[in-house]
C-alpha cells in the first residue's frame, strides 16, 4: 500500500486549471510557486506567520505574502503584500516591486481560486464593505471635519464594486428567508415529545 507524502504537491482543479494544491499540511493558490512554499523564510507563510495566514488566504488557500512580510523579509522579490482578503498593498513605498496579480496571479480569476466551502472570501469582504457603507449612510459624529473623511466606500476601498456587493447582499437575504420559511414549515409538528422504544 501506499503511503502519502506530506511533502508531495497535490492538485485540485476546477474547469481543467488548478484551483488550489495541498503541500506540507497547507493549501496553496494552484498558481503560487512550488519553490516559494518548499522555502518559506522563518515567520512568514502561512504556518509561521498569523497575517499571512489570514490576509493573504483566498477561499481557504495562501494566496501570497501579508504586506509586512513582502516589505520588509523579502524585499519585494514575492510580490507587494496583501492588505486584506484579495486586496495588496499599494503604498508608494512598493510600487516598484511586482504584483502577484502581474505575475503568478495575471489572469486569474480569484473566484477560481481555492474553494468557498473553505473560506468564503468574497462574501468576508463584501460584508466588510457592506459594513463600511451602511456607517456612510449613519455617520458617528468623531469630530473629524467632513474634508478630512472619504466621502464615498469606492474613495476607501477602492477595488470594490457596489452593484456586486449589494447583488450578493440581495441573494443571502433572499437564501436566509427561503432557509427560515423551510424551518417554519418543518418546525411544526404533533410530535409529543415522549420517547419511543421499539
Amino acid at each position: 500500500m501506499a503511503q502519502f507524502n506530506l511533502k508531495d504537491f497535490v492538485y485540485h482543479c476546477r474547469d481543467g486549471k488548478p484551483a488550489y494544491y495541498s503541500y506540507d499540511e497547507e493549501l496553496y493558490c494552484g498558481t503560487f510557486p512550488e519553490e516559494w512554499a518548499e522555502n518559506h523564510w522563518p515567520n512568514t507563510g502561512p504556518k509561521e506567520c498569523i497575517n499571512c495566514a489570514f490576509y493573504g488566504s483566498w477561499n481557504g488557500v495562501f494566496l501570497g505574502y501579508c504586506a509586512n512580510c513582502a516589505e520588509y523579509t523579502y524585499d519585494g522579490s514575492r510580490g507587494r503584500g496583501l492588505i486584506y482578503l484579495g486586496k495588496e498593498n499599494d503604498a508608494d513605498s512598493v510600487l516598484n516591486y511586482l504584483s502577484i496579480f502581474e505575475t503568478y496571479l495575471k489572469d486569474v480569476s480569484l473566484s477560481h481560486v481555492g474553494d468557498a466551502d473553505f473560506m468564503d472570501s468574497a462574501g468576508i469582504v463584501a460584508s466588510y464593505n457592506r459594513s463600511m457603507f451602511e456607517d456612510f449612510l449613519e455617520p458617528e459624529d468623531d469630530g473629524e471635519s467632513e474634508k478630512e473623511k472619504p466621502r464615498t466606500l469606492s474613495q476607501i476601498y477602492p477595488d470594490i464594486d457596489i452593484d456586486e456587493v449589494n447583488d450578493y447582499y440581495d441573494e443571502m437575504f433572499r437564501r436566509e428567508n427561503e432557509q427560515e420559511e423551510r424551518a417554519t414549515l418543518c418546525c411544526h409538528s404533533n410530535y409529543d415529545g415522549g420517547y419511543d422504544s421499539y
